[in-house]
């Protein structure tokens, strides 16, 4: 019987889909995972359905959407409600199952079905979530191992701010390169009697923006892009007006935003490195053309894109996310290919049961996306739907992969965009394109009218929290500014 193939799946945190050279980005320098692009097929319009850590890391693990696992937005505590997992299933299976960097479930320790976990979890303690002190992760032992106990946030950024300064410690002690080299260790402590699937789960480029040096350097002479800034800013939805207020997107400095991009950019570029060295393991191992590499994110950023920042919403930045699948050798299809079908994080599941061999029977959301491996003009669905909020400010989000439309449950906004012309959402079509506003409203009503009495939908309308559109007062979205999860020292 022929043995299972390896699966190494390999996320970032918070990177965007067009921050890669193979996604056709100007700039920002990823030779790596250009090769893995080069060598296997990558996604173009790969989405994140909850773009903000603790869902969309759900869905990864369930191959369920947000609607399904009950949880559409940010939950500190939450707790996976279902047995069946991606790591269980596999390993149930024969295979040795290991995970390296940041997982964000609850309990922090739970293991999910992973045999092993090896956790850097942005300096949060462990237990506080339900009022207790269970310590801090893997990364933050070791540091202090090494003498620098309590200093992993001495260099001053904030978890989520868009602030940026050069990593203040010796470089080996970062934390993408401890999960680098926690990554290539798993791979070499590995039981090689059995199939490996390794979760390597880089923090980066999420902030605290602290780039090393050297990748910084690669970027000194660089003009950086403007974002991007649509003909529709002037009528921000209300959650998106909130976002403003509490990044100051309106008032940030040219200089203060270029310094994010090259913060973005230097981590991104630093990550690469360490895929490159996970793939140099493998090989080395003797079993890099026996692997399948996955490469995704949990979500974007909107990095100044019609004056947002962060993620937490369905624009481009945010919910548009990389998503690369590269085969072993063995494996016959045509590599080097795109696909402009649309997928989700939560088709992973599914998709990683297919490598395997395994025949679940289970309830998921997800969709193998073998066939498209295979086919990369084939498609497995018509259209996605996103869905991010708290009941009544939610935001929806149905595209399929050409048009793209939002709808806003707060206020009633709606937005419509062209994506295939317009990637960058510069332009809503709402008045010049009613029939197709029309026929994408109908398609989220009938979606939503499918659920048991979702407040967003009233028979054959969409009801929204109230009447109509307005500005927040000046006064409120002053009170809405943020400390961004500044980390002190510990």
């Amino acid at each position: 019987m022929k043995k299972p193939p390896h699966i190494v799946l390999i996320t970032c945190d918070q990177m965007r889909a067009d921050l890669m050279g193979c996604a056709g980005h100007p700039i920002v320098q990823t030779p790596h995972l250009d090769l893995l692009a080069k060598r296997g097929i990558r996604f173009t319009q790969g989405y994140s359905l909850q773009p903000v850590c603790i869902p969309a890391r759900a869905s990864i693990m369930t191959g369920l959407e947000g609607h399904s696992l009950g949880i559409t937005t940010y939950r500190e505590g939450y707790e996976l409600p279902v047995q069946d997992t991606l790591p269980g299933l596999l390993k149930d299976a024969g295979y040795q199952t290991k995970s390296v960097g940041k997982m964000h479930v609850y309990p922090e320790r739970c293991h999910y079905g992973f045999e092993s976990m090896r956790l850097c979890e942005e300096g949060r303690l462990f237990g506080q979530a339900h009022g207790h002190n269970h310590g801090y992760d893997d990364y933050e032992q070791w540091l202090a191992e090494q003498g620098y106990a309590g200093q992993a946030f001495a260099h001053g950024m904030s978890n989520n701010a868009i602030t940026m300064t050069p990593w203040h410690l010796p470089d080996h002690l970062h934390p993408t390169e401890w999960i680098g080299t926690e990554a290539c260790k798993a791979i070499k402590q590995r039981d090689w009697t059995r199939p490996l699937f390794l979760w390597a789960s880089f923090t980066a480029p999420h902030p605290p923006l602290t780039p090393l040096l050297r990748d910084l350097y690669m970027y000194e002479r660089d003009e950086m892009l403007a974002p991007a800034m649509g003909d529709w800013v002037h009528r921000h939805p209300s959650v998106h007006q909130e976002n403003l207020a509490q990044w100051h997107g309106n008032s940030l400095s040219k200089k203060t935003v270029d310094q994010a991009s090259r913060g973005f950019y230097a981590s991104i570029t630093h990550v690469d490195r360490q895929i490159n060295r996970i793939l140099g393991t493998l090989r080395e191992a003797g079993i890099l053309e026996e692997t399948w590499i996955i490469f995704t994110s949990d979500h974007g950023d909107n990095m100044g894109d019609h004056g947002l920042w962060s993620k937490s919403n369905l624009l481009r930045g945010s919910a548009n996310i990389p998503y690369i699948i590269t085969p072993p050798p063995s494996y016959a299809f045509h590599p080097g290919n795109t696909s402009e079908a649309v997928v989700g994080l939560q088709d992973l599941l599914p998709t990683c049961l297919g490598i395997a061999g395994i025949d679940y029977s289970g309830s998921v959301d997800g969709l193998s996306l073998l066939p498209l491996v295979q086919d990369p003009t084939a498609a497995v669905r018509e259209t996605v739907l996103g869905e991010f909020g708290p009941a009544r400010k939610r935001a929806f989000m149905m595209t399929d992969g050409i048009w793209k439309y939002l709808w806003y449950e707060e206020d009633g906004t709606e937005l419509l965009f062209h994506i295939a012309s317009d990637p960058d959402e510069l332009m809503d079509r709402t008045e010049q394109a009613k029939d197709v506003l029309a026929d994408w409203r109908q398609q989220l009503i009938r979606r939503l009218s499918t659920r048991s009495n979702d407040p967003a939908v009233d028979k054959d309308r969409l009801m929204p929290a109230r009447d109509a559109w307005s500005a927040v007062p000046k006064e409120q979205l002053a009170r809405m500014a943020v400390y961004h999860s500044p980390r002190g020292l510990h």
